[in-house]
Parts: C-alpha cells; sequence; structure tokens
C-alpha cells in the first residue's frame, strides 16, 4: 500500500499538482483577511470571516477541481490500463487515490488555519488567546470531515466524466446549493454542498464577534453518511466494472 501511496504522490509531483496547489493558496488566501475592516475585528471575527468566505464559497469551488485531478488524471493520459494492473489492483488503487486526496484536504486546511493565526498575530490590533484558537480549531475539524465525506462522490462524478470539465460543472452545481441555501429554498435542508460550512451558515451572517456554537443535527450527521455511502459504492462500481482499454 505504501508502495502505491508513493507513487501517487509522485505521479501528481510531476504534473506540477503540489506547486499549483501552494501558488493558489498564496493568491486567494490574502485576499480574506487584508481588508482594512476585516483587520479592525477581534480573534474570533476574523476567523468567522475566514470560514465564512473559504468553507462557503471558495473550498467548494476548488477543492473538488482539485481532487477530480487525482482520479480523472489516468484517463487523461491514457495510463488506466496500466495503473489499474498494480499489484494492489484496482480497489486498492481507489484506496490508494481516497487516502490521497484526504491528505492533501488535510493539507489544505491546516495551511488555511496556520495563514489566519499567522496573519491575525501580525496584522490584527487584538492579542492573541487560546480560547478562539481552540473554537475555530473545532470548527476547522469539523468542516475537514464533512470535507472528506464528499471525497466519493467527487470522485465518481470525475470516474464518470473522465475529464476536468464535467467536475468544474459539478463544482459550480455545488457552488449553486450554497447560495440556494441562503436564498431557504424548500430544498435546502438536503443541499449536501453545505456541510462542510454548517457551523459558520447556521448563523446566517458573514460577520460573528463571539464563540461559535458548533450544533449539527442527526439528519445532517445521516445526509453527510449517505453522500459518503453513495459516492462510495458508485466509485467502486466503476472501479470493477469500467473498460480501462
Amino acid at each position: 500500500m505504501f508502495d502505491g501511496l508513493y507513487s501517487e504522490f509522485i505521479k501528481l509531483k510531476r504534473i506540477g499538482y503540489y506547486t499549483g496547489i501552494l501558488a493558489l493558496s498564496l493568491v486567494s488566501l490574502p485576499l480574506f483577511t487584508f481588508e482594512e475592516e476585516v483587520l479592525s475585528l477581534n480573534w474570533y471575527g476574523y476567523f468567522f470571516n475566514f470560514e465564512f468566505t473559504a468553507f462557503t464559497f471558495v473550498f467548494t469551488l476548488v477543492i473538488p477541481i482539485i481532487i477530480s485531478l487525482i482520479f480523472v488524471r489516468e484517463f487523461k493520459y491514457k495510463t488506466a490500463s496500466i495503473a489499474f494492473s498494480y499489484p494492489n489492483g484496482r480497489l486498492g488503487g481507489l484506496i490508494n487515490k481516497f487516502i490521497v486526496s484526504t491528505l492533501i484536504i488535510a493539507a489544505i486546511y491546516v495551511m488555511a488555519y496556520l495563514f489566519v493565526v499567522i496573519s491575525g498575530v501580525i496584522f490584527l490590533k487584538a492579542p492573541i488567546t487560546w480560547a478562539p484558537l481552540i473554537n475555530h480549531l473545532k470548527i476547522f475539524l469539523t468542516s475537514f470531515i464533512f470535507q472528506v465525506a464528499l471525497i466519493p462522490l467527487i470522485a465518481l462524478v470525475a470516474l464518470i466524466g473522465k475529464n476536468m470539465i464535467v467536475s468544474f460543472i459539478y463544482s459550480i452545481l455545488l457552488l449553486i446549493g450554497n447560495l440556494s441555501y441562503f436564498l431557504e429554498s424548500s430544498y435546502s435542508d438536503f443541499m449536501f454542498s453545505r456541510l462542510p460550512a454548517l457551523p459558520i451558515l447556521k448563523l446566517g451572517v458573514p460577520i460573528y464577534l463571539d464563540p461559535v456554537n458548533i450544533e449539527i443535527t442527526k439528519f445532517e450527521i445521516y445526509l453527510g453518511l449517505c453522500v459518503f455511502l453513495i459516492g462510495l459504492v458508485g466509485s467502486i462500481i466503476f472501479y470493477k466494472k469500467a473498460d480501462i482499454y
């Protein structure tokens, strides 16, 4: 398994995948936190402002595209028949890609959290304390768990489409789902795209200066679990049955 994971990381490195993620982060992260109005907030508001924009809009659009490339790559470069013939088999290849996807999302979240903390220490007028750091670390972890739950469905869409255009359209649909939640659509409760931003969206405001209570219902947990299982089962069936030649 470790050889398979190493192979996945090397393949992504060769196409400049990690450099692209780093460049995107360096360009996009400062846009959330360097406005004069934002820098006048306390630590709770500073974190919340970033989370509202990142979890609701930017990550919703960008992460599915980043993850899709992991699953589409073999089809894009016509090497699926080689990749699927490795000793760990098709299912092993799927597991490796899922693990790599999880690690990459974890890296994005860690990088984002550290950026908020470091930039806050440098630019915020308010002194840093442990309370907001711990409160919003919990929010980051909650968002990360739900983001991981969406990986199998992202993979399934990418595998069926076999190109990044389909994945981009899927990302746009997820973004529209989040926007419809703000409009209080009759189907908004079933919009699984909102799951990574749950603690933030429930407050219904772009700025919040107090500790955020994480309130997740059983329905939302079941929704995330259903999306995970549907995507996982669909991806396994695809890997088992797909014509790769």
